[in-house]
């Protein structure tokens, strides 16, 4: 048997000795928990608040992504879809408060009416507002007010053309007391739709009568401005530009140059009311062709937003009775066999207690004849124009084309 060394027994006895410890103080922080002195870093102990439960996935969805846009290219409109598009539909009244207010007829708005318009066959309606104070009804009621039908129509896939019909026929201009007031409203109400596409903005109804070359530099001066102010934000929405002389003159549109900067902007187009003037004199169904075939040769594209048949005639508020009546009829010839969008005036209501030009027979709001009975006589060819089947047509060129900066990458 060998001798073992003294420094290899205590070696091994230090070995030993520490192991006991280790095991020790290791007993002693993962035992039982009879130790109450030992530190608690349990997550209830950092973090009281946290419920343990089981709770699911806790990943946030991402937001939905916005539509597609729409985009003007020269004459044509062109759908999310890549199709074109023309508007079919009529003005409408949107209730913003709990009474009647303006455009509603004694009949209501258009708000709750979705199955109806759609029973129509209507893709688009031109909404009429009074938008500054007026009546104890500001602009913010308008602007809440309105917010519920909007979204309901749009996301029925339904175009809303906003309209104030503030300072009709005023010829305004830049910073006066009127325009300043409404842009204080259209500042807030792009905004608010600036990612909705299918909200179009018509900034002014009807806002200028003159006709001679200064007045018209100054029209387009402010439609300029209003153009060239959102689209600086970055604001692709369609834009309605109401043309001079009332909205009525294609005439000039055709004619004359003052308006093609615009038509070369970034999703304009052109609103035109026929009411049955032509330069002065009673239109004809060929004279409204002529003159609007060569400013859609131009490259201009145009939206007949305005046209109806009072009943009874003498019942007209815009103009001549029998002009309307020529005006209709060459805007629904347009409409039909050159594919103009065309817009009934009116479907609700002319002011806050009568209906002058009705789609009915009873002078009440289009939903009672969605189902094609109780149409006045016109309202009974609008009706027929309405139904026509409008299969897709694809665009067949490209949307850079629409100087959109959004198009780029098309």
């Amino acid at each position: 048997m060998d001798t073992v060394s003294f420094s290899t027994i205590f070696g091994t006895l230090c070995v030993f000795v520490l192991g006991v410890i280790v095991l020790v103080l290791a007993l002693g922080r993962f035992g039982d928990g009879d130790d109450t002195t030992a530190a608690d870093t349990s997550v209830e102990s950092v973090n009281p608040t946290v419920d343990l439960a089981p709770t699911g996935p806790t990943t946030t969805e991402p937001p939905p992504e916005p539509p597609d846009p729409f985009y003007v290219v020269g004459s044509e409109i062109v759908d999310p879809n890549g199709d074109l598009y023309v508007p079919v539909g009529a003005n409408v009244a949107v209730s913003v408060v709990d009474f009647p207010y303006v455009f509603e007829g004694g009949n209501g708005g258009v708000g709750g009416r979705i199955d109806e318009v759609k029973a129509w066959g209507w893709n688009t309606v031109r909404a009429n507002l009074v938008c500054d104070d007026e009546e104890g009804v500001g602009q913010a009621d308008v602007i809440e007010g309105m917010t519920g039908t909007i979204d309901e129509l749009t996301e029925a896939g339904i175009v809303v053309i906003i309209t104030c019909h503030d300072g009709g026929g005023t010829n305004v201009t830049i910073n006066d007391e009127n325009e300043e007031k409404l842009r204080r409203f259209w500042d807030v109400v792009v905004e608010r739709y600036r990612d909705n596409p299918y909200v179009w903005f018509n900034f002014f109804n009807e806002p200028w009568e003159l006709r001679d070359e200064e007045s018209l530099e100054e029209w387009g001066q402010l439609h300029e401005f209003y153009v060239n102010r959102y689209r600086n934000q970055g604001v692709e929405n369609i834009i309605v530009v109401d043309i001079p002389g009332f909205a009525q003159a294609i005439d000039l549109l055709a004619d004359d140059s003052f308006a093609d900067d615009l038509a070369d902007q970034c999703n304009v187009v052109f609103g035109w009311h026929a009411w049955g003037d032509l330069a002065g004199e009673q239109a004809t169904v060929d004279g409204y062709r002529v003159k609007a075939l060569a400013a859609r040769a131009k490259g201009m594209a145009i939206v007949i937003t305005e046209a109806g048949v009072p009943e009874p005639l003498d019942a007209g508020t815009a103009g001549f009775p029998a002009w309307n009546i020529s005006g209709y009829e060459g805007a629904l010839d347009l409409a039909t066999n050159d594919d103009f969008g065309l817009l009934w005036w009116h479907a609700t209501g002319d002011t806050d207690d009568e209906l002058f030009y009705p789609l009915t027979a009873d002078a009440s709001g289009f939903w009672t004849a969605a189902e094609g009975s109780n149409l006045s006589e016109a309202g009974q060819s609008f009706w027929d124009f309405s139904q026509q089947a409008r299969p897709p047509v694809p665009f067949e060129s490209s949307v850079v084309r629409s100087d959109c900066p959004s198009a780029l990458g098309q």
